[in-house]
């Protein structure tokens, strides 16, 4: 995979950003990267399959859960 991107951006990705998060150079940023990407499309995946199963109601609050915080 390649992405062109602003070099400012990049500059500061690799000498900023990278550093804080303990990521040497642009290969561990954009590995990074990408982990990120997926973890949020298996979120999204995961709330529309909640949508679809619920028919685009509320999920129904536990038992339990509903007995501490009460359910509305």
């Amino acid at each position: 995979m390649q992405a062109r991107i602003d070099p400012d951006f990049a500059r500061q990705l690799v000498d900023e950003d990278g550093p804080i998060l303990g990521l040497a150079g642009p290969s561990e940023l954009v590995r990074e990267g990408l982990r990120l990407v997926h973890h949020r499309a298996r979120e999204a995946a995961m709330a529309a399959e909640y949508d679809k199963f619920y028919g685009g109601g509320v999920a129904p609050v536990p038992e339990g859960a509903a007995a501490v915080y009460g359910s509305d």
